[in-house]
C-alpha cells in the first residue's frame, strides 16, 4: 500500500512534509481558521490552515507552488491536522524524489550530505540538497563545510548555559554564527543551518574578539593571497613536468628541453644585472 502524506498530515503529532503543491484558495473556516484548497499531483484537497482567517499572508500566496508543513501551536489550540503553507522562493523549484540518493544523508564527522532531489529552471537536469533544505533562488543554498570541534568546559560555564536553558553545544553554536558574521538567507540557505542572533550580536561579537584576542591577528587577506600565489606556483611546476612529459612523447631529448630552459634563466639573469 502506497504512503498517504495527506492522512498522515491529519494525523496528532505529525512531521509529515508535503512538496509541490500549488495553493488555489484561501477561505474561512469554521472556529475562525483558514481552509487551504491546494492542487497535488493533479488532486485537490481541502486544509485546515494553522493561522486565523483574517491572516492575509496565504491568500498572497494563492497561485504559487509551495510545500505543506504541519502547524506548530506555540501555545494555542488548533485542530487535528491543521497546516500551513509555504512558498517556494524560486517558483520553478520542484522536488524530484526519483533524484534522491540512497546514501546516508550525514557524513562520518557529521556534516549534512547532498541526497534529496531537486530541480528548478535553473537547473533544469536536476540537482541534490542535504536533508530540510529548501533550496532558494536558482536552486542555490550553501553546502555543509562545518569542522568537528570536540571541547571540554568547565561546570561554570555549563552552569551558565543552564542559565539561559540552553546546552553547551546551543550556546556555542549561537555563539560561532555570530563571531562568523553568518547570515543565513532564504534566498541561499546554509545546509550546516548557522546563522546570527542579529546585528547588535554580531557587532558584540566582534567586540570581544577584538578586545580579547587582537594582540595575536594576523591579516587573513595577506595570508590567502601568499597562500594563493605559492597554490599557482605549484601549478606552474606540475604544468612544466607534464610538459616535460609531451616533449619527450614527441621525440624531444629532455637534456635539449633542460638546456633551452637554462639559457633563458641566464638571460633573465644578464638583463637584471644590467
Amino acid at each position: 500500500m502506497s504512503f498517504d502524506a495527506f492522512a498522515a498530515l491529519a494525523q496528532p503529532g505529525a512531521s509529515v512534509t508535503v512538496h509541490n503543491v500549488r495553493l488555489i484558495d484561501v477561505q474561512q473556516a469554521e472556529g475562525g481558521h483558514e481552509l487551504l484548497t491546494i492542487e497535488h499531483a493533479g488532486t485537490t484537497h481541502e486544509l485546515i490552515g494553522g493561522g486565523p482567517s483574517s491572516q492575509e499572508h496565504s491568500r498572497r500566496n494563492v497561485g504559487k507552488f509551495g510545500y505543506i508543513v504541519p502547524a506548530q501551536p506555540f501555545g494555542r489550540e488548533l485542530p487535528v491536522g491543521a497546516c500551513y503553507f509555504r512558498d517556494y522562493i524560486d517558483q520553478s523549484l520542484r522536488r524530484v524524489p526519483e533524484l534522491d540518493s540512497s546514501d546516508r544523508a550525514t557524513s562520518d564527522d557529521g556534516r549534512a550530505l547532498e541526497v534529496v532531489g531537486w530541480r528548478c529552471d535553473a537547473r533544469p537536469h536536476g540537482f541534490r540538497a542535504p536533508v530540510g533544505i529548501i533550496p532558494g533562488e536558482a536552486g542555490r543554498f550553501v553546502p555543509d563545510e562545518t569542522v568537528a570541534v570536540t571541547l571540554r568546559v568547565p561546570p561554570e560555564f555549563v552552569r551558565e548555559c543552564r542559565r539561559v536553558q540552553m546546552t553547551p553545544q546551543e550556546l556555542l553554536r549561537s555563539f560561532a554564527g555570530d563571531l562568523a558574521g553568518i547570515q543565513n538567507f532564504v534566498a541561499c540557505p546554509r545546509a550546516d543551518g548557522y546563522g546570527s542572533n542579529g546585528s547588535d550580536e554580531r557587532e558584540y561579537a566582534d567586540a570581544w574578539l577584538h578586545r580579547a584576542h587582537a594582540m595575536n591577528a594576523i591579516d587573513l587577506d595577506e595570508q590567502d593571497e601568499r597562500e594563493a600565489e605559492a597554490e599557482e606556483k605549484q601549478f606552474q611546476r606540475d604544468d612544466f613536468a607534464a610538459l616535460l612529459d609531451d616533449f619527450e612523447s614527441y621525440g624531444g631529448k629532455a637534456d635539449d628541453l633542460f638546456a633551452a630552459v637554462q639559457a633563458l634563466v641566464d638571460k633573465q639573469a644578464e638583463t637584471d644585472g644590467d
